[in-house]
């Protein structure tokens, strides 16, 4: 049942989340000769026997994200079931029950575990990595116990050989666990092998090793050669620190957020290895766990690997952690109690940290839903989709929507000049750029796609999905400036001059996906200490900002500090309307904030206080888009897709009011939340479509009724399959955390607000 409820785990929805970079060049080496496999990987930083193996599994079964994924998933599978063998070699002190109790504990937290679950989903080598590392110390256990025979002992070591073997041809990583294994030998010794077979013992085993290393000879040049030329990555931290981010990712993995009260949940994760050992202080098999646990994360924190990257390394530990956690229980008087509340522990944080892993989309880096609203949004003879990384090219041809692409800049370190020219002669004519920006860092640390395209285009939508930066720019080339007011100038503060508001001519309406474009002309009159954002906004009737840009002027390339006096400062900025966004007459303003504070300055004309600290920029028409849009495109912070009355209720996202950037931002007694709702229609209409409904949301003791996209977009005007976004605002009384949703006769509870 363990196994049966593993495999569920880990093949549930395993094709739902996009493919990410490294994901997409193990997808494009599938379609290459074995050799040329091992010639690509010599020039990259894994040897290739993962791929090798996922080629032969790819014969059969294909290279869909699914198929390439399964791999992994029953890879996750197998290591379940070797952390249950090697559960059976443990008897903790005290061990009374009948079973192996620890090994089927063990296997229990393993199946339910985020981390493992988590590269279980992933076409990568982490996973084999794992696997390689408990089949190895399963082979080193059943080579100490020497339980019956001497074949067994041959067994053992023929495992340990085939096990330490793929490990080494699957990753750079791999010699620390056997390490861990030699050394957690030597210490074993004089506890597990009787006297006068110590001798023989040591010589088979390294004999054993021999082989391991003879096997691997042929790519050792090689794995030392990538190793040494490899730039340095990751983080150094303090051990407190480090210690920290490592017992989060061995209980929640990556991307998971540890529960409140996370101080309890981390301490739990670092006492129960630590009882575990003392359980298993006079057991064979407890310097081999130890050594396995610590060694991995020792790595960690010798070579400074703590970031994002590099946190994947610790799967090679998690094994060992979870065995260790498994037998702790046994230090207690009562171990089926400790058994019992550890199972429900990790139960607990299964069910808080997986649903995030199944359906957010943003869990990896989520060129698929990219891909996707391109597709829709996107017109292949004017727009052109521009990549920063080398590394993105694949993974883009997996998910390609039929956009022309270019990948700048061309080589590293980048020419400027060269990459400035081939963007230049790419963008001309063309209308929109939908930029991938992904690890620019390596790729373009000095900017140079981005500060053109920020000086040259109006940056629109701007998201990040996972690590992935996903920026739309809008080219103009019929602007119509003219002064902010019909007496001229605008003064903002006490030195800074708004000269002149551009608009694109002939925009006299957008639909959802569309940018509204707004250039601002700065002009310091002295010198400024003080770094300036500027807001610039989409209003509804009721003044609720429907979409808004804030950034330092020219996308961050010009903060105001660096402005000289007189200097003319061309800021452009392009508002994205957001799917679902009823038609009508929007307005659009423009505020400059304080980057630290978030003050914002007040406002002269032509000498004379305006009163406001905003500006009035114009008004936009939105309409209806000339094509549908996909409901998987609609960003919220919460996807449902669930009927409510005749309308079904796509997601809804909710906040502090004025928080839409930290959705997480707690809120207090008395402060506004801000409810998104996203609605579609069926398609098509029912006859018995109704021209109104009533939709009721409730938060403690203040409730609100309202139509579904207010009255002056009913129901009678919407069209079969439309998206519909609309904002309610409800104070929090202090009291219920979970908001209810009523329409007619379907109830939901929505997700319980971040409270102080």
């Amino acid at each position: 049942m363990i196994l049966l409820g593993a495999a569920v785990l880990r093949f549930y929805h395993l094709g739902a989340s996009s493919l990410w970079s490294d994901e997409g060049n193990t997808w494009a080496l599938l379609s290459r000769s074995f050799g040329q496999i091992a010639r690509d990987a010599a020039a990259d930083i894994h040897p290739p026997g993962y791929y090798w193996l996922l080629k032969l599994w790819s014969i059969p079964f294909g290279t869909s994200a699914t198929a390439m994924r399964s791999f992994s998933a029953l890879l996750g599978v197998l290591l379940v079931y070797l952390i249950y063998c090697l559960g059976c070699h443990l008897r903790p002190a005290h061990h009374q029950l009948r079973l192996s109790w620890p090994a089927l504990v063990a296997a229990f937290l393993a199946a339910l575990n985020p981390f493992q679950i988590y590269y279980s989903q992933e076409a990568r080598m982490y996973l084999l990595l794992a696997v390689a590392g408990a089949a190895l110390m399963l082979a080193l256990f059943s080579y100490l116990a020497r339980e019956t025979t001497r074949n067994t002992a041959w067994v053992g070591l023929c495992g340990y050989v085939a096990a330490g073997t793929v490990g080494l041809w699957t990753h750079y990583s791999f010699p620390i666990v056997l390490a861990a294994a030699v050394f957690g030998y030597l210490l074993e010794l004089r506890r597990s092998i009787p006297d006068g077979s110590r001798w023989r013992s040591t010589i088979y085993f390294g004999l054993a090793n021999l082989v391991v290393v003879l096997l691997y000879l042929p790519w050792l040049p090689t794995a030392i050669a990538r190793l040494l030329a490899w730039p340095a990555g990751g983080e150094a931290v303090p051990v407190l620190q480090g210690t920290q981010l490592t017992i989060a990712t061995l209980l929640v993995g990556p991307q998971g957020v540890v529960p409140q009260p996370q101080l309890l949940w981390s301490s739990l994760g670092l006492l129960f290895p630590l009882l575990g050992l003392y359980a298993l202080r006079r057991s064979r098999g407890s310097y081999l766990l130890f050594l396995w646990w610590a060694l991995p994360v020792g790595l960690m924190f010798g070579l400074g690997l703590f970031s994002d990257a590099f946190l994947k390394f610790l799967l090679a530990a998690s094994p060992a952690w979870l065995l260790l956690c498994a037998v702790a229980p046994w230090l207690v008087p009562w171990p089926r109690l400790g058994i019992t509340m550890l199972c429900a522990g990790a139960l607990a944080l299964a069910a808080i940290v997986l649903p995030t892993y199944y359906r957010d989309p943003a869990v990896r880096d989520n060129y698929a839903g990219v891909a996707a609203y391109i597709a829709v949004t996107a017109d292949p003879q004017q727009d052109l989709v521009l990549l920063d990384a080398p590394g993105q090219q694949e993974v883009w041809q997996y998910y390609d929507p039929g956009v022309p692409t270019l990948a700048l800049p061309q080589q590293r370190p980048a020419d400027v000049a060269a990459t400035i020219a081939a963007l230049a002669d790419a963008t001309t004519n063309r209308r929109n750029v939908y930029a991938l920006f992904w690890a620019t860092d390596e790729a373009d640390p000095n900017r140079i796609v981005e500060s053109w395209l920020d000086q040259h285009a109006f940056k629109g939508l701007e998201r990040w999905q996972g690590n992935l930066r996903f920026v739309i720019y809008t080219l103009a080339a019929n602007l119509a400036c003219t002064p902010p007011t019909p007496t001229g100038e605008l003064l903002w503060g006490d030195r800074i001059v708004l000269k002149d508001l551009c608009r694109a001519q002939g925009q006299q309406a957008v639909s959802a996906g569309e940018a509204v474009l707004l250039g601002l002309h700065w002009q310091a009159t002295a010198e400024l200490t003080t770094r300036y954002k500027v807001s610039v906004q989409l209003l509804n009737e009721r003044n609720l900002v429907v979409e808004q840009h804030d950034g330092e002027p020219v996308g961050g390339s010009r903060p105001t500090d660096t402005w000289q006096r007189a200097e003319l400062i061309v800021d452009n900025h392009g508002i994205v309307v957001p799917i679902g966004t009823p038609p009508g007459t929007y307005r659009l303003i423009v505020a400059l904030y304080d980057a630290n504070t978030g003050e914002r300055l007040s406002i002269t004309d032509d000498g004379s206080p305006t009163g406001r600290d905003f500006f009035d920029a114009g008004s936009v028409r939105v309409v209806l888009p000339e094509r549908p849009l996909p409901a998987a495109l609609v960003p919220v912070q919460y996807s449902l897709n669930r009927p409510m009355g005749p309308l079904r209720l796509v997601g809804y996202s909710l906040h502090r009011q004025g928080f839409a950037h930290a959705p997480l931002t707690p809120i207090a007694p008395g402060d506004p939340v801000e409810f998104t709702l996203v609605w579609q229609a069926p398609a098509p209409l029912p006859e018995t479509w109704p021209t109104t409904t009533t939709v009721t949301l409730s938060l403690g003791t203040e409730e609100i009724h309202f139509a579904p996209a207010g009255e002056g977009y009913p129901l009678a005007q919407w069209s079969p399959g439309e998206l519909v976004r609309y904002q309610v605002v409800l104070p929090y009384d202090g009291g219920d955390i979970r908001p209810r949703l009523q329409v007619e006769n379907d109830e939901f509870i929505l997700q319980p607000l971040p409270i102080r």
